[in-house]
């Protein structure tokens, strides 16, 4: 049942109570009233009566003759009883004979009262009637008792028409009551039964602005008041909304795992790069050690929840992968969603691999630039102790002092290439015709094809022009043609082919050893060689095909390798149309 519906029911009950309980009350005086008023008047009637008895002798004619007329006249029914109270003569059963000392009214009487009464059915006569008993006196003694007995029936309409008075009286006044009640609590509910509808629609729909639209001046105080709240509320839950999607945005788009468990160990939020680092895919509401499958991450949780502190590590895992992850874990006391553990979680995998790159980068150049300058030193060395005094060995150190020299150079111009980016040049871009472009890069190694007999065959679309930024193209063409023509056998044949499209496909093949799975993924890392046997002094620096990956990015391409071991290798850059 509703509340409203309560305002004006209990009040009617209430009333309802009031009004019956009120006439009750008054039937109550009323009777009580008028049972005194007949007690009275049968007393006086009996008393009448007396001065027309012969006190002398109570059981005579004449009394008995006289009891009966007055009877007849007030139509009341009289009995006379002894002084012990047994029957004398009654006005209604003339032969009715016994003791009535246990009458109420008699008893009264008999205990030296001057009245006794009582209200009871009788069953001499089958109806109700109203007794009064008077002692009847003579020498200063009680020599008899004079009962008097009124049928209530006699005066039973005049309590009807009392009772049906007041009921209407009671009735017009307990509903003015009501009536005025129910105005009261209208007035008292106006507000609100005006505003609560406004505070449901401002809880169910924070985001739209809800006012109370009454001119009440005594509760406009109220109505404004309500309206600056729905506005402010308004603003706040736009504040909390956009706050709200900032932060599940940038949640979502952290780079670095994060995630919040509760003290259940379940995952209360987890955004996508933690789910990518677990390899675990829908993580929220999960224990997290049926997430997390490394031990030492499970125990780094366990810890911060037994000791609530802060943990910062850097572990190596296994499971989902082999990882290196930089964690920390803050335990943080909230009173009422309860106390959790806030991770951040970042991955060092590559960067510990770019580390490890560049301490192998440096001392490989180290030993790369150790190798041509020992040579140096050695032969010169040698020369200086007396070696030069012989034409012969003196021309041959000093034709291998200018190899190495030359390999140094190439080695120091490989470096140097290796380091520029794409904002160390200006963005000039020249156009070229590819084919001529290509052969002219052929020639500047005649002297090793024609050592080697080796021939190379272009094939792509004549008069063929391509604009691009030539100082990283033209190192792209010319480290896969010297690195084809270094790993070519004798008398074999390199092929260059290109073609467009989409986008600029160029394709150096050769027939050389090949290469394995494993060698292609590391091919393009510095100083990484296929063939760990070959010799340096066959001219390679082993930077050459890191150049040609890196120049390829550069201008926005790629390069891939097909290879198969004493099969040949296919190298194939991909590069943007202009």
């Amino acid at each position: 049942m509703k509340r409203k519906q309560l305002d004006y029911i209990i009040p009617l009950v209430f009333v309802c109570l009031l009004f019956f309980g009120s006439w009750k009350l008054a039937n109550h005086f009323y009777n009580k009233e008028l049972l005194e008023q007949q007690e009275e008047f049968l007393t006086s009637n009996g008393e009448l009566l007396l001065h027309h008895l012969d006190l002398t002798e109570l059981n005579s004619a004449a009394n008995k003759q006289a009891i009966e007329t007055f009877s007849q006249e007030a139509h009341d029914r009289i009995t006379l009883l002894d002084k012990n109270g047994t029957i004398l003569f009654d006005s209604s059963e003339p032969n009715l004979s016994g003791s009535r000392e246990n009458r109420p009214e008699v008893k009264m009487v008999l205990k030296n009262n001057d009245v006794g009464s009582s209200v009871r059915y009788s069953s001499t006569l089958k109806t109700e009637l109203l007794y009064t008993a008077q002692p009847i006196r003579g020498a200063d003694e009680t020599i008899g008792i004079l009962r008097v007995a009124k049928r209530t029936s006699a005066f039973q309409p005049k309590t009807r028409n009392f009772q049906q008075s007041i009921a209407i009286i009671l009735l017009i006044f307990y509903t003015l009551i009501y009536l005025i009640i129910c105005y009261l609590i209208y007035q008292r509910n106006r507000p609100i039964e005006t505003v609560l509808p406004v505070l449901q629609r401002m809880l169910k729909e924070p985001e739209k602005s809800n006012y109370v639209m009454q001119n009440a001046p005594q509760w406009q105080e109220l109505y404004v008041t309500v309206n600056q709240i729905s506005e402010q509320l308004n603003e706040t839950y736009a504040a909390y909304t956009s706050t709200e999607e900032q932060f599940s945005t940038l949640f979502h788009e952290l780079t670095i795992g994060v995630f919040i468990i509760d003290l259940d160990g379940r995952f209360v939020m987890i955004n996508p790069a933690m789910e990518e680092l677990l390899q675990f895919g829908g993580a929220s509401r999960h224990h997290y050690w049926q997430v997390i499958q490394d031990n030492h991450f499970i125990q780094l949780i366990q810890q911060v929840l037994v000791e609530k502190n802060q943990v910062h590590q850097e572990i190596s895992t296994k499971l989902p992968a082999a990882m290196n992850l930089d964690i920390r874990l803050r335990y943080l006391e909230n009173e009422v969603k309860g106390d959790q553990i806030m991770g951040t979680v970042y991955d060092l995998t590559h960067v510990r691999e770019l580390e490890k790159i560049q301490r192998d980068f440096v001392g490989n150049v180290s030993h790369e630039l150790k190798t041509p300058v020992t040579s140096l030193l050695g032969f010169s060395e040698t020369l200086l102790d007396g070696a030069k005094e012989d034409p012969e060995l003196t021309t041959e150190f000093l034709t291998i002092m200018q190899n190495d020299a030359k390999r140094l150079q190439h080695l120091i111009q490989d470096i140097i290439e290796l380091s520029k980016d794409k904002n160390d040049l200006a963005e000039d871009h020249q156009t070229i015709e590819l084919t001529s472009f290509i052969q002219q890069q052929v020639d500047l190694f005649q002297h090793l094809l024609k050592k080697k007999m080796i021939t190379v065959v272009i094939d792509g679309q004549s008069d063929y022009f391509y604009q691009t930024r030539l100082p990283f193209f033209q190192p792209i063409i010319k480290n896969l043609l010297e690195n084809a023509i270094q790993y070519s056998p004798e008398g074999s044949q390199i092929e260059i082919s290109y073609q467009s499209a989409e986008d600029l496909m160029i394709s150096v093949s050769d027939h050389g050893i090949g290469m394995n799975e494993a060698d292609q993924k590391r091919i393009f890392e510095r100083f990484y060689r296929v063939d760990k046997a070959r010799s340096r002094h066959s001219g390679g620096t082993g930077l050459g095909l890191a150049i040609v990956k890196e120049y390829s990015e550069i201008l926005g391409g790629s390069v891939t390798v097909d290879s198969h071991p004493q099969l040949g290798s296919t190298f194939t850059v991909r590069l943007p149309l202009n």
